[in-house]
């Protein structure tokens, strides 16, 4: 298009996309609520929107996430790719999808995060899981 952002900050959350429609709104209804929650932090971290982009099987793929939000006037993407692990994807679909639209939009300043399992706390996550899972299952 060649227009520039309007300072909008959004925020991807990729997944690898199913053909189950519950896997679609259950990364969708991660990405509400994290709208909801974005709305309480500085203006350096929020973001003005967030919206999932899948790989493969559903709609809508990165790419046409990508498409618009630059159409809504991004300035900053930031993808969070939802993996557990550090497949092809992660390693090479993900990043090809992020070099190809920072080409086609170099006014948008692109990013990706590591993965979910690749953050240092994951395992606290998966321990307060468990913990409250036999907590309540004892009851």
């Amino acid at each position: 298009m060649g227009r520039k952002g309007k300072n909008v900050n959004a925020l991807i959350i990729v997944a690898h996309g199913s053909r189950k429609k519950e896997s679609v709104r259950q990364v969708a209804a991660l990405c509400q609520k994290l709208s909801e929650k974005i709305q309480n932090l500085s203006d350096k971290n929020r973001f003005d929107v967030v919206m999932p982009g899948f790989l493969q099987f559903c709609s809508p793929l990165l790419e046409e996430t990508i498409e618009d939000l630059v159409q809504k006037g991004a300035a900053r993407i930031v993808i969070f790719p939802f993996f557990i692990a550090a497949g092809s994807h992660l390693l090479k679909d993900i990043p090809e999808s992020i070099e190809k639209a920072g080409k086609a939009y170099p006014w948008v300043e692109f990013s990706i995060t590591r993965h979910l399992g690749g953050i240092e706390t994951i395992e606290d996550l998966i321990l307060k899981e468990v913990k409250v899972h036999l907590n309540t299952r004892h009851k």
